[in-house]
């Protein structure tokens, strides 16, 4: 395989890029030219500047290619700017299929997410799941409609699969999941809710593109998601790991007024609220994705939550990024 990898820099995209290069595969990022990417070259990836808004830029990086992860995009559930988010995965998506039909490549997999499926409250989400119709967040409303642009050049001959990540976690996390854990661990959350989200490990998220791949039907969606939890279940299992009390619990009401009013100090201090509205929306309604069509169709085997968040807290700690030892951190000599 002689991959192009978009979104390369970022932290699925770069995980991914370690995986290729460690089962010998030959691998391109197009980054743009204000990206870091003195680590990528350290690693030996041939590096060539572009944007995904620029579509002449994404064919020339595609030359000699067979294969393109398009990874690249906004990500966050507080901040963003709607018009600027709706356009860099709409538009960046439709250049990233245009190019790889122009250069003819053999495959496509397209980093979606499971949030842009859409279910309804209460259910669990499928690959064929219909839209509850309306969004729950930006985020989710630019990749539903990024989603709608990549499945439309299927009818143009496009050999594209979607794998729709859940909620990504591990080391490297630096975004909602891993905000969340560094703020629960540190004190700062003054109560969990039973709301409901969906979570995948870094590793098994990067294996399901490369599965997808090797394996996957063209045309077809792979959910990967490892587990359904309560945040009481998750916070709860994070400070049992850390040696750390879990906060109270309060009914799902109770934190909204909690998350706007952080919301509108975020505003202010611009530092990302401890829970933004958008993630209790998201996590009030739940977040169920069902993640076993994977397992079943690529062999997709998931991490024990367990030591997935044990192995997320240590990295966390070696970051200087909790306040305290986690009892799970291993001492080394």
């Amino acid at each position: 395989m002689r991959a192009l990898v978009t979104g390369g820099t970022g932290f699925v995209g770069g995980a991914l890029v370690r995986a290729l290069l460690n089962r010998g595969e030959q691998v391109r990022v197009m980054a743009r030219a204000t990206s870091k990417t003195d680590t990528l070259k350290s690693w030996g990836v041939e590096i060539v500047r572009g944007d995904i808004l620029d579509r002449a830029s994404i064919e020339a990086a595609l030359v000699d290619c067979d294969t393109l992860f398009h990874a690249a995009a906004l990500y966050d559930l507080w901040g963003l700017d709607e018009a600027e988010l709706l356009r860099t995965e709409t538009e960046g998506t439709r250049n990233a299929m245009e190019a790889a039909l122009t250069v003819g490549v053999e495959k496509v997999i397209y980093t979606s997410t499971a949030v842009a499926i859409g279910e309804a409250k209460g259910q669990v989400a499928v690959e064929d799941t219909k839209h509850r119709g309306y969004f729950l967040s930006i985020y989710e409303k630019a990749k539903h409609a990024a989603e709608q642009v990549a499945f439309s050049y299927l009818d143009k001959g496009l050999p594209l699969v979607s794998v729709n990540p859940a909620a990504i976690y591990g080391p490297g996390d630096r975004k909602p999941t891993g905000r969340f854990i560094v703020n629960l661990l540190n004190g700062w959350v003054p109560a969990l809710f039973h709301g409901a989200l969906s979570l995948v490990y870094i590793d098994d998220a990067v294996q399901g593109h490369i599965l997808a791949a090797d394996k996957g039907r063209v045309g077809e969606r792979y959910i990967l998601s490892g587990t359904i939890d309560t945040l009481t279940e998750l916070g709860g299992l994070a400070c049992r790991l850390a040696g750390r009390w879990p906060p109270l619990t309060v009914p799902g009401p109770l934190a909204a007024p909690y998350a706007a009013g952080g919301e509108a100090l975020s505003r202010i201090t611009r530092r990302p609220p401890v829970l933004s509205w958008e993630t209790y929306r998201l996590a009030a309604h739940g977040f169920r994705a069902d993640g076993s069509k994977a397992v079943d169709e690529l062999g997709l085997q998931y991490i024990d939550r367990q030591e997935g968040l044990a192995r997320t807290i240590n990295w966390c700690w070696e970051q200087g990024l909790l306040r305290h030892r986690p009892a799970c951190c291993k001492v080394t000599s």
